[in-house]
C-alpha cells in the first residue's frame, strides 16, 4: 500500500510538471491598457519561465479584429466591446478603471467645460473659445484616431447623448502621449486621454480641466463622478480555458498582486467586493 501511494505522488507530481505554464504567445490592443500589459507581463513571465509574451499596442479597435480574426488570443481594449464583437465571440473581463481627463494648451484660460458644451466643440458646432468664456482665439480639436477604445469611449460617453458626431477638423494623435505633445504645443487646443497620462500633458506645459464642475481625480472615478469613467478589459476570443496562459494571466491580473501593477502603473484598481 505504501508503494502504490509512493508511485501515485510521483505520478502526481510528474503531472504537474508536464501542466507547468510555456509557449510563446503575441496579444495586443489598446494602448491605454498597454502600460498594465507591460508591467503584469514582465512580472507572469517571471513567475512562469517557459511563457514568452510580446503586446503590440496597436489600438483597441485593431486589436480586437485581431483577435476575433485568429492572430491574437488575448487582447486589451479601452472601449466596451460591442454586441456584435460579443456575438462574434469576444469575451471581456475588466481589470481596472479608468477616466478620460480633457486637457488644453496652456494658452486656453478656462478651467471648466461643460459636458453638452464639450460635445459641440468636439463636433465642430462651438470653435472659438471667446463662446466658452475664453478669448477670441480659434479652437484647435485634438482627436483621437478611429481604432483607438479611447476615442470610442470619449464618442459613447460625450458625443453619442448629445446626438452629435465627431468633427473631420482636427488633428489626429495616435496614442495618448502623441495627444499630451500636440496638446502642449498648439495654441487653442484641446484634446482627451486616459488620466493616467495626464501629468504628461502638464509636463509638456498644458493642464486638464474640469467638466461639469468635477475635478478628474482617481476618487471621483471611484465614486463614479467623474463623467468621463470607463473600465479597462482584457478580451479573449470564446471564455478562457482553464489552464491556458490566456486565463493565467487574466487571474493574475485580477489577484491582488496583478492589482497593485494596476495601481503602481497610475490606474486604478477594481473596487473589492
Amino acid at each position: 500500500m505504501k508503494r502504490i501511494m509512493i508511485v501515485a505522488l510521483a505520478l502526481a507530481v510528474a503531472s504537474g510538471a508536464f501542466a507547468q505554464l510555456s509557449g510563446t504567445y503575441t496579444w495586443g490592443g489598446s494602448t491605454t491598457v498597454a502600460p498594465i500589459a507591460y508591467a503584469g507581463i514582465e512580472q507572469f513571465q517571471k513567475d512562469n519561465a517557459g511563457v514568452k509574451i510580446a503586446y503590440e499596442a496597436t489600438g483597441s479597435g485593431a486589436g480586437l479584429t485581431s483577435l476575433l480574426a485568429g492572430q491574437y488570443s488575448l487582447a486589451g481594449s479601452s472601449a466596451e466591446v460591442s454586441a456584435d464583437q460579443q456575438g462574434k465571440g469576444a469575451v471581456p473581463t475588466a481589470i481596472a478603471l479608468d477616466g478620460i481627463s480633457v486637457v488644453i494648451n496652456k494658452n486656453v484660460k478656462i478651467s471648466n467645460i461643460a459636458k453638452k458644451n464639450l460635445a459641440a466643440v468636439f463636433s465642430g458646432k462651438i470653435t472659438n473659445w471667446k463662446d466658452l468664456g475664453g478669448a477670441d482665439m480659434k479652437i484647435v480639436v485634438v482627436n483621437r484616431d478611429e481604432s483607438s477604445g479611447t476615442y470610442g469611449s470619449f464618442n459613447d460617453l460625450v458625443l453619442k447623448p448629445a446626438g452629435l458626431k465627431y468633427t473631420k477638423d482636427a488633428i489626429v494623435a495616435k496614442e495618448n502621449g502623441e495627444v499630451a505633445a500636440k496638446v502642449a504645443s498648439t495654441p487653442g487646443s484641446i484634446g482627451y486621454c486616459g488620466i493616467a497620462f495626464a501629468p504628461e500633458v502638464v509636463k509638456a506645459g498644458g493642464r486638464s480641466i474640469m467638466v461639469d464642475g468635477v475635478k478628474d481625480t482617481f476618487a471621483n472615478v471611484v465614486a463614479k463622478k467623474w463623467p468621463l469613467s470607463r473600465s479597462l478589459y482584457l478580451v479573449t476570443k470564446g471564455a478562457p480555458a482553464e489552464g491556458s496562459v490566456e486565463k493565467a494571466f487574466i487571474d493574475f491580473i485580477l489577484s491582488d498582486k496583478g492589482q497593485a501593477i494596476v495601481k503602481s502603473t497610475d490606474f486604478i484598481p477594481l473596487p473589492k467586493n
